[in-house]
């Protein structure tokens, strides 16, 4: 569906080949193949294309990923298309030899019929955290939002004493104690929530360590246990290229002069408006730190002279980037993100202290998990004290200045280098390597056979 869920099944196909626990099958369409079969390389997966659904109402010709659609807005017409897919899923399904296990994503659960058809044990992947996942279904359920009367008023949650919450913390439908059970979007949620009910577990790229009590609460109400097996991308081992990309060059010659640099980027989903965009290029010009800042839309108009004027301590990149890579570059001391769960465990993977920018979806909970809970990073605030207004570029100089070179960023960037050690031993013999030979082992092996032994389990993801 988008690049934020694929990428870290990727990682996980590799990891799992890595460990001679299973192989991999994935089920994707003809324009997003080429993506996999480059990321897949090295590895035993295989992979089937399913054909688009063709004349899709509201869905443009050629778009097969969610960061292809031209506005979120079309994200649930686009998740009603691809259930058009679920007969040739089933087909494709049902060819295979032998499927140990179905890996669905969490806006995909119609696939779930097609494997319980064939007695398949099902897993979901949402691509989330645990706190964020786990503090949707708290408010969906016990509802602790319903007697506020404003978005800024806080409000706690069940089982967390210390955790106080807005309904502006909260995206629709969640931000709405009562959703209008007609709502499509409402109607999606719902019905992914009843596809999770009905899988054998959650997979999940953190690590048990980084949110114990939200893993905890997840697993004591007796639904679907979530499985903690990341961060995934440390699973990924790759050679150094053969020739440096420009950027990386740039970020030695930063590291070479101990000019520290900060990273800038709202992933593959989302962009600011331009207006807030102008704002970024202003705040970061008169910051008089070293940037380099990844663009989403390559047209786009930052200023004019701007990328002139900040030539010699700035680049702007309009082009895809190996984040991981810039991430773990020494020169590279913070992170102005977005806060999408892929970039906040890459940067704690990574040690790297975030300047938090959310902007849809579950992002404002990763923000408050990262600032508040983790103590990893800072928030930019929004001028006139509305969530969704402009980050002036006063706000975005002042913050940015904070996380590289004030006290405030010291701390975080200790706590950051805290955490960036115990992903590593999760993922080095501790409690993600110890939990996904398990799952592997409970959900595959014991129920492939009789004689609960296999070599390598087939896995197949969707």
């Amino acid at each position: 569906m988008s690049k934020g869920h694929i990428i870290p099944l990727v990682h996980l196909a590799h990891l799992l080949r890595r460990r001679r626990l299973a192989t991999l099958t994935f089920f994707t369409t003809p324009l997003n193949a080429p993506f996999f079969r480059d990321s897949l390389a090295g590895t035993d997966a295989s992979i089937v294309e399913l054909p688009f659904p063709e004349n899709v109402p509201d869905v443009p010709a050629g778009v097969e990923s969610t960061d292809r659609l031209p506005s979120m807005s079309l994200f649930v017409p686009f998740v009603y298309a691809i259930k058009r897919l679920r007969p040739r899923f089933g087909e494709a399904l049902a060819s295979l030899p032998t499927v140990s296990l179905l890996i669905f994503d969490g806006f995909l659960g119609r696939t779930n019929d097609s494997a319980s058809k064939f007695g398949i044990p099902r897993m979901v992947f949402y691509g989330m955290g645990n706190f964020s996942q786990t503090m949707c279904r708290e408010v969906s359920v016990y509802k602790p939002h319903a007697g506020v009367t404003s978005y800024d008023e806080p409000f706690r949650v069940p089982g967390f004493p210390h955790l106080w919450l807005t309904r502006s913390d909260l995206e629709p439908p969640f931000d709405d104690p009562d959703p209008d059970p007609k709502d499509p979007l409402y109607q999606l949620i719902v019905e992914a929530g009843m596809a999770t009910q009905a899988s054998q577990g959650v997979v999940v790229n953190s690590f048990y360590e980084l949110e114990a009590a939200y893993v905890d609460r997840w697993n004591a109400d007796g639904g679907p246990k979530a499985w903690c097996i990341g961060p995934l991308c440390l699973a990924r081992q790759t050679a150094p290229p053969a020739e440096k990309s420009g950027w990386m060059d740039w970020l030695d010659s930063r590291q070479g002069i101990n000019r520290p640099v900060i990273y800038v980027s709202f992933g593959s989903q989302a962009e600011p408006s331009a207006a807030q965009l102008q704002q970024l290029a202003t705040g970061l010009e008169r910051s008089g730190l070293d940037f380099l800042w990844v663009v989403r839309a390559k047209a786009m108009d930052l200023g004019q002279g701007f990328e002139e004027r900040v030539m010699e301590r700035g680049r702007v990149i309009r082009d895809w980037v190996n984040q991981l890579e810039i991430l773990h570059h020494g020169s590279v001391k913070g992170f102005i993100s977005h806060c999408g769960w892929n970039s906040v465990i890459e940067s704690v993977s990574a040690g790297v202290p975030i300047l938090a920018w959310p902007l849809m979806a579950e992002q404002k909970l990763n923000a408050k998990f990262v600032v508040d809970e983790l103590q990893i990073g800072l928030r930019v605030r929004p001028s006139g004290g509305t969530p969704n207004g402009l980050v002036m570029s006063e706000e975005i100089e002042r913050s940015a200045r904070e996380l590289l070179v004030g006290e405030k960023g010291k701390e975080t960037a200790e706590r950051a280098k805290y955490w960036a050690e115990a992903a590593r031993k999760a993922m080095d013999g501790g409690a993600s390597w110890l939990t996904l030979e398990k799952m592997i082992e409970e959900l595959c092996v014991k129920r492939t056979t009789q004689n609960a032994i296999v070599s390598a389990a087939p896995v197949t993801a969707a």
